[in-house]
């Protein structure tokens, strides 16, 4: 009986060891990237592939940025190997409703945020307003550029809503695009007035604020 209960023992023991031991090599690893990435990434998991040296001098760690996967070396004359399994910190546009085919994003059906993922999409350079969906994208999904297809705010030809600012003064009518235009850009008008060519900057779908 206190043969089995010795084994016991030191079977516990051993197993305390290898959690502790497990607990310590988790934190030195986080440490390491922390070092290396600062917030930017986060350990998902982690596997031992080789045997690790008990005493080990030398921590070398290698990651590339926005990678799935790294490796943590533990160096002593012989080296310790750790397969390293990695999330990334994106900033991405997420539906906040479904959004169907041919919908153009909006703020009201898209949100910015900051996720951690295997790795991060890329990133739209222009303004998501130029751009509408060509697939359906379910709510909470990540919206990617392969989801999208850019299109003119404003399309030569199409009557357009105007607005003209001057202090207190607001003047809104209809005026016509003499060119294409996406979210941002400067296009020429013809003035109804006037019937003159005159300069708006495009604020949104179909509208302008004419520039003084």
């Amino acid at each position: 009986m206190k043969c089995f209960l010795k084994r016991l023992t030191y079977a516990v023991n051993f197993l305390f060891f290898l959690f502790t031991f497990s607990l310590d090599l988790e934190g030195l690893i986080r440490r390491e990237l922390k070092k290396e990435f600062g917030d930017t990434v986060r350990l998902k998991s982690y596997k031992v592939l080789t045997k690790l040296p008990e005493n080990f001098s030398k921590v070398e760690l290698r990651v590339y940025k926005n990678s799935p996967r790294g490796f943590l070396y533990l160096k002593n004359g012989k080296i310790g190997t750790i397969a390293l399994n990695l999330e990334w910190k994106c900033e991405v546009l997420i539906a906040k409703r479904d959004i169907l085919p041919g919908e153009r994003l909006t703020l009201l059906n898209v949100e910015e945020k900051e996720v951690f993922l295997k790795k991060c999409p890329r990133k739209l350079k222009e303004n998501f307003l130029d751009f509408v969906a060509i697939k359906e994208i379910k709510k909470g999904e990540v919206i990617k550029r392969s989801h999208l297809k850019k299109e003119f705010l404003v399309r030569r030809g199409d009557n357009v809503d105007a607005v003209y600012e001057r202090g207190n003064l607001i003047i809104r009518f209809k005026t016509r695009a003499l060119e294409n235009g996406f979210y941002g850009e400067v296009v020429r008008l013809l003035s109804p007035f006037s019937r003159k060519v005159i300069k708006g900057k495009v604020v949104g779908e179909g509208t302008v604020k004419i520039l003084r």
